[in-house]
């Protein structure tokens, strides 16, 4: 989908002509888009260092790469203007509220201006950083920047505190609270259309509403460019048409048109995750590994266990111990990175399932062959795996061995165990994916039918990058053999992928 990063670019553009300095962080979605490789909060950091020299400061940035700046965000102090902008595929809403942060949320191109005006004006008034959510949802065709305000550099030692650069800022932290006059702020910036019964409408909806005004003849259309806080005193608000519940709960009222707009969120979200997160054809785990990563996203912290069968799948290269004492957020690279056990899944299933974990559900991952063989677990798993707790997730790959297993669905009736069966077409996985995600809605026992036959992953080492280092001569490969240097034989490359895995240099890749 080209036009999504030609959108990207030309938001780069107009920040470009609308503040002094632009930071683009390095998060996942961005580094595929623009090959950067500023950590996200590495970006709030010199972004807060542009601020306190008295600088216009914008920083874009992706939903993840947003939540993986909360802390960042937390401590930071703004002198000119930090305004946030999230290319936002899932709702940052609720963070900015838990976090004291003003949020706005333009319609289109003309409010994004209103937007970036706003946030860097006000910004630097408040000394607040701005969040500005954006979206695949925005038409922004026409909108150009705004002039550069021009200052020099300066620094201020003394702004407001002693030592407000300081280490104290990183260590003590403080609790943010929205000023009053935010809300007079919010208050000046909502836009009503009709006449009736309120209908507030999100920025992220407005694209898709827009077409089908007629159907909300004889109701008052109400816009809000700010979310978070929301005006009080909504003109007679009754009802909200949003992606997402965080408009509706906060105002608790009722909602409107949400089969349309969840079909049509649905498509372009298919199209979005297509583009941006799927590595390839053939590759079934990366439809756990982005379901997984996307509850990371809310918020959620799951449990995530692997069946030692697919270890060979783990890498452990950039991770580390975590001595937090509660359950954190990181932002995985890959599908090894979202692991956090690897044991029997039934097993330790069963046992967090029974030790009360709160902060997430439980995810296991597990082959037929190993469900098979711990069948006898399977008689204490009908209260374990219901709603709003646990995911027991079978691949059932078709690609030697596993066939032999027998029929593990079997086993399943014999329980009166539950499940779903999904079936994996590799040149098409967010079908797969979608599926899945509708599937987890009531939780229990998921199958990914996915055959290995249907797709061959061959692979090849690239001359430019090896430097005969031997990593890959160790596995033990059959298809790999020494010549001046390592060659895989494609016709006994089974695609397993451990070569790539292994290879540090980064000399060997799926061949095209």
């Amino acid at each position: 989908m080209p036009g999504l990063r030609n959108s990207i670019v030309h938001i780069i553009s107009i920040l470009r002509s609308s503040f002094s300095e632009v930071v683009v962080t390095g998060s996942i979605i961005m580094n595929k888009v623009f090959s950067v490789r500023v950590r996200p909060d590495d970006a709030i950091r010199e972004a807060e260092v542009f601020s306190s020299t008295f600088r216009d400061t914008a920083v874009l940035m992706d939903d993840v790469g947003f939540l993986n700046s909360l802390g960042a965000l937390g401590m930071v102090r703004v002198r000119g203007s930090l305004v946030v902008f999230v290319y936002d595929i899932h709702d940052v809403r609720p963070f900015c509220e838990i976090m004291g942060l003003p949020c706005l949320e333009p319609w289109d191109g003309e409010s994004l201006v209103q937007s970036i005006r706003e946030g860097r004006d006000y910004s630097e008034v408040f000394e607040l950083p701005y969040v500005v959510r954006l979206g695949p949802w925005l038409s922004i065709d026409g909108a150009k920047g705004l002039e550069v305000v021009r200052r020099s550099p300066t620094f201020n030692k003394n702004w407001g505190e002693v030592m407000r650069w300081g280490l104290n800022r990183l260590i003590g932290g403080f609790s943010r609270e929205l000023p009053n006059e935010l809300l007079i702020r919010a208050q000046d910036s909502i836009n009503v259309v009709g006449s009736g019964d309120g209908v507030l409408i999100s920025g992220s909806t407005w694209s898709f509403i827009k077409d089908k005004i007629d159907k909300l003849a004889g109701y008052a259309l109400v816009r809000s460019l700010y979310v978070n806080p929301l005006p009080k005193n909504l003109p007679n608000v009754k009802y909200v048409v949003d992606i997402d519940d965080f408009l509706s709960k906060k105002l608790g009222v009722g909602r409107l048109m949400m089969d349309d707009v969840a079909k049509w969120y649905n498509d372009l979200m298919s199209e979005v995750v297509h583009e941006f997160f799927f590595r390839g054809a053939g590759d079934p785990l990366m439809l756990i590994e982005w379901f997984i990563a996307r509850h990371r996203r809310v918020g959620e912290v799951p449990i995530v266990i692997l069946d030692p069968a697919y270890a060979y799948d783990i890498s452990t290269e950039g991770l580390s111990p975590s001595y937090d004492m509660l359950p954190t957020y990181f932002e995985p690279a890959r599908f090894g990175q979202v692991i956090d056990i690897v044991t029997s899944p039934l097993a330790a299933l069963i046992a967090l399932s029974r030790s009360g974990y709160e902060y997430g559900r439980i995810i296991a991952i597990t082959s037929p062959c190993t469900l098979i063989a711990n069948q006898d677990l399977l008689s204490e798993m009908q209260d374990i795996i219901k709603p709003n707790n646990s995911l027991l997730i079978i691949m059932s790959v078709d690609n030697g061995h596993e066939s032999e297993c027998g029929d593990f669905t079997e086993l399943f009736t014999k329980y009166g165990i539950k499940y779903s069966a999904i079936n994996y077409d590799p040149t098409n996985p967010t079908s797969a994916l979608m599926d899945l995600i509708r599937v987890n809605e009531s939780r229990g026992v998921v199958v990914i039918n996915f055959s290995k036959k249907a797709v061959k992953r061959a692979y090849i080492v690239n001359d430019e990058y090896c430097d005969n280092c031997g990593d890959c001569l160790r596995i033990g490969c059959t298809a790999i053999r020494l010549v001046k240097k390592p060659v895989i034989e494609q016709d006994k490359c089974i695609g397993c992928g451990i070569c790539e895995l292994v290879c540090t240099r980064g000399a060997i890749g799926k061949m095209r």
